[in-house]
């Protein structure tokens, strides 16, 4: 990939030679190649090569963004100028600005964020992967009867970062992933359901074969599904439903949500807002994390920052806008594509991992909803209120029995937060740059029949 760190920088002196207060320039390019088979024939294939560059300027504490994907001299040129003309017809706003400069820097540990190997990795091999997916995936049970496809996708991506306080910083990364979504039939009765895996490194991607099985016995244990009534009890969240909740109180703990006072968490630093055995935290700097980086978007240097500590709320997590809003410092949680301003974003965020087993966790419950998947929108941020379809399997004595469909889980994020008597020790990245392990909740509203 070219270097573009020269021309960030030449980009910058231009603005500064013509009058800017203060400016930074954001370009990122890179590979991306996908492929959908579907019953063994290949539905989409698609490899694109991109690139582009923003522009971001203040002056007179006035803000004006603009972006091209044409890196020719001329354009670029004529870029910076009309940016110029602009920013002189912007709203000023007395916050707007860069990261302070104590902020700015790169994190010197080392990261992995590169697979070197992904590059020697041919389309045909790629395409063979996800046939071998959906195959292991459509012999395992004769009551699958189709597919909704299989896809592999991967992405190579730079991203260089150059601003007027003299920072320059540039980083590459890469990612791929395999997916799979299978449909099964049992008296006339039909359900679906997925399985994939995620890595920056393709050495850290599970096999087809395992990925395609898994799938498989997702959805057809998902057969046979009954209602339940309406009632309060205990509920278990699968790793993949626990983590929705973190995201959630990342949302609502975003500087962005504070000042605007749009969120539940408005004015509550420094008080319990979960059980004392919840601990979330945001680290871009996790050696093989799968969203670390050494800076954001906005030149911060990267680290780990605790959101919730022992149930209690520690910081809101801000971009350099936000935190002068609120008279904070910025968290090095800025994120922006090229097209768009800074805003505060998540990288590696997890609740900590806890000391039960899940199958322990399990067996605690007498009677009550192991949750593996919750449908659609409903989830105010700025209330807290939940009120979501749900999908999962019925606890008795302890024990894993039936498929539970068509029921609501209801309740407010803080009440859940506070709720949480066990948290397992099954954490893990390898879904997505959001986790958490499996929790239980003593008591949670479900409505059903």
């Amino acid at each position: 990939m070219q270097d573009y760190r020269n021309l960030a920088v030449e980009m910058v002196a231009a603005f500064r030679k013509q009058g800017a207060d203060a400016c930074d320039v954001y370009i990122v390019n890179g590979s991306e190649f996908s492929t959908d088979v579907r019953l063994g024939k290949i539905e989409k294939l698609e490899q694109s090569i991109s690139k582009g560059l923003g522009l971001r300027i203040i002056k007179n504490n006035a803000t004006a963004l603009t972006f091209t994907t044409d890196f020719a001299d001329k354009s670029v040129r004529s870029l910076v100028n009309d940016t110029l003309e602009i920013v002189k017809v912007s709203n000023a706003d007395q916050y707007n600005g860069l990261a302070s400069k104590e902020h700015l820097g790169v994190y010197d540990g080392k990261l992995l964020m590169f697979d070197d190997s992904l590059a020697g990795i041919t389309p045909a091999r790629k395409v063979e992967m996800a046939k071998e997916m959906e195959a292991a995936g459509m012999k395992y049970d004769k009551r699958i009867t189709n597919t909704e496809g299989s896809n592999w996708y991967d992405a190579t991506r730079q991203l260089t970062l150059a601003n007027s306080d003299g920072f320059t910083g540039q980083y590459k990364s890469t990612v791929a992933s395999l997916s799979l979504s299978l449909l099964a039939e049992e008296n006339g009765v039909k359900q679906t359901d997925y399985w994939y895996s995620f890595n920056r490194f393709v050495s850290g991607l599970d096999t087809p074969k395992s990925i395609g099985e898994e799938a498989a016995r997702r959805v057809t244990r998902k057969l046979g599904g009954r209602k339940v009534k309406s009632q309060k009890v205990p509920i278990v969240l699968d790793p993949l439903v626990s983590r929705r909740l973190v995201g959630m109180v990342f949302g609502a703990a975003s500087g962005r949500s504070i000042y605007r006072r749009s969120s539940f968490l408005v004015d509550k630093v420094g008080t319990e807002i979960a059980s004392p055995l919840v601990n979330i935290v945001d680290d871009a700097t996790i050696f093989d994390g799968p969203s670390s980086r050494p800076f954001d978007a906005e030149g911060v240097r990267s680290s780990r920052v605790p959101v919730v500590e022992k149930g209690v709320l520690k910081s809101y997590i801000c971009d350099a806008y936000a935190a002068r809003r609120l008279n904070l410092k910025p968290t090095g949680n800025a994120a922006r594509s090229y097209q768009s301003l800074p805003s505060v974003g998540s990288t590696n965020l997890f609740m900590t991992a806890g000391a039960s087993d899940p199958k322990e966790i399990v067996k605690s419950v007498k009677n009550g909803l192991y949750i593996t998947a919750l449908f659609g929108q409903g989830a105010n941020g700025v209330t807290g209120d939940i009120s979501q379809g749900a999908g999962g399997f019925w606890i008795e004595n302890g024990e894993i029995t039936y498929p539970v469909q068509e029921i609501t889980l209801a309740g407010n994020a803080l009440t859940l937060l506070k709720s949480i008597k066990m948290v397992g020790n099954d954490l893990s990245f390898k879904f997505s740059g959001t986790a958490a392990p499996t929790l239980l909740i003593s008591e949670a509203t479900i409505g059903g029949a």
